[in-house]
């Protein structure tokens, strides 16, 4: 029988090193889930989500974050469901959730899954990055992850993909859906950061059910590259950002993009793409 494993049965110096003990134990044990306590937790320095692991937050957990560092790094085959991850830093410049194509996620019958999130950062600095998916290597990929109900608010970035070119190889950021992302308050809502295509590529994502609320601090929407990624939702009162300027830019990296958000006025979006279809 694989039973739970419950954080609060681990010791540790702080309640970052006790969480990891968890994981870590449960990465070399039957059991795969982690339940965290129905309370606050301190954290005080990285936690890496290991291969094969399931980390839960109760309806009552908080994560409170002091300190500048990477909070949660997830593997190949890990999940995280029900976050509640607080900023309580004005010196936080990191990213809040981040996987590395490094750990290859890749084929349907993989389960690394990201849903039920709420990232929200408590002082105005808007620094940091809510959720950042970075792949760069010869090989390296995440593809076929549903990031599902993730709501990030006050980020310098919302949400952040980018593929650099790899020494030989090629690299992918692809195949992947969100799914009902709302974003708020951020200075950068999505960027991407890819070629086209091969060797180093952004492609087939799908963008679905997107609310979006710019405030002052905002100053772009969108920045889009890769082919054939897929746009539908709803952006907000556009109007708040304080310049002129498009707020959305299809990239000259961009190609058979969709993008279905009718509330922003064409003179608000660029298209130096190729073939892509904007607000048809």
């Amino acid at each position: 029988m694989n039973e739970d494993i419950y954080v609060e049965s681990f010791s540790g110096a702080n309640d970052s090193l006790k969480i990891q003990a968890a994981i870590d134990y449960a990465r070399n044990n039957n059991g795969k889930t982690v339940k965290l306590g129905n309370r606050n937790y301190l954290i005080t320095a990285p936690i890496v989500i290991k291969q094969g692991v399931k980390l839960v937050f109760d309806y009552g957990t908080q994560f409170i974050v002091e300190g500048n560092f990477r909070v949660l790094e997830i593997q190949q085959n890990a999940s995280l469901e029900g976050a509640y991850i607080a900023i309580n830093d004005p010196a936080f410049n990191s990213e809040v959730i981040y996987l590395n194509g490094k750990y290859k996620y890749y084929n349907t019958w993989h389960r690394t899954q990201i849903r039920d999130i709420n990232i929200v950062n408590w002082h105005s600095s808007h620094k940091g990055i809510g959720l950042s998916l970075f792949s760069g290597g010869a090989g390296h990929e995440i593809s076929f992850i549903d990031f599902e109900n993730i709501k990030i608010a006050g980020m310098r970035i919302g949400l952040k993909l980018v593929a650099n070119r790899p020494s030989t190889g090629f690299s992918w950021i692809n195949a992947n859906r969100f799914l009902s992302l709302s974003l708020d308050d951020c200075i950068e809502m999505i960027t991407m950061t890819s070629s086209s295509t091969i060797p180093f590529e952004i492609s087939g994502n799908q963008f679905i059910n997107l609310q979006i609320q710019p405030t002052s601090i905002t100053s772009k929407i969108m920045k889009i590259t890769g082919q054939f990624n897929y746009f539908d939702g709803m952006i907000w009162d556009v109007s708040s950002i304080p310049h002129s300027g498009p707020v959305i830019e299809l990239t000259n990296d961009s190609m058979d993009t969709t993008l279905n958000t009718p509330s922003v006025p064409n003179n608000r979006i660029i298209d130096n793409g190729q073939r892509n279809k904007v607000n048809l």
